[in-house]
């Protein structure tokens, strides 16, 4: 009985090994509702934890990145959906909301950071479907200050996000 319990012992642990991730594969769509084998894996080789540049991604073209496991035999994991992030040509950076639901954002400005949130004027009419937006409303050489929030089918907002200050030119 001994021999047969280390025997399965011995198993699990060889088991365990060769589930070891060694990195991840990064899979890239236009369209998030695609069938995931249908997604482009654009690593060829298992990239370790940490970042990555998708440098062969267009302006103005929105992507959704999809990751999977990769085990130390080879084997990769289902789909997981990795936290992003993208940064703006001024080099703020902004996380993308892990919202399912997901209907666009609304932007919201004010002329005075220290004003209550609750008194920001609403830039958009309808949700923002992506991460760019042009306000067309502004004075060259002033000073403003911006956030988002995310917002659901039903209209229902997100937390704001992180306020940034914005020169005309």
């Amino acid at each position: 009985m001994k021999k047969k319990l280390k025997n399965k012992l011995k198993h699990k642990l060889l088991q365990r090994a060769e589930k070891r991730v060694v990195g991840f594969h990064v899979y890239r769509s236009v369209n998030e509702q695609l069938p995931f084998v249908f997604w482009e894996r654009i690593t060829d080789d298992p990239i370790p934890e940490g970042n990555f540049n998708d440098p062969a991604a267009e302006v103005g073209v929105r992507y959704f990145y999809r990751l999977t496991q990769v085990y130390s035999n080879g084997t990769e994991s289902a789909p997981i959906t990795p936290k992003v992030s993208f940064t703006d040509h001024a080099g703020n950076q902004f996380e993308q909301n892990p919202l399912v639901d997901f209907a666009g954002y609304n932007m919201y400005r004010s002329a005075d950071r220290n004003v209550p949130l609750d008194q920001w004027e609403r830039r958009n009419a309808e949700p923002i479907p992506t991460t760019e937006y042009k306000d067309e409303g502004v004075q060259s050489g002033e000073i403003y200050y911006y956030y988002v929030r995310a917002v659901d089918s039903l209209g229902n907002e997100s937390a704001p996000g992180e306020i940034i200050r914005v020169i005309r030119k």
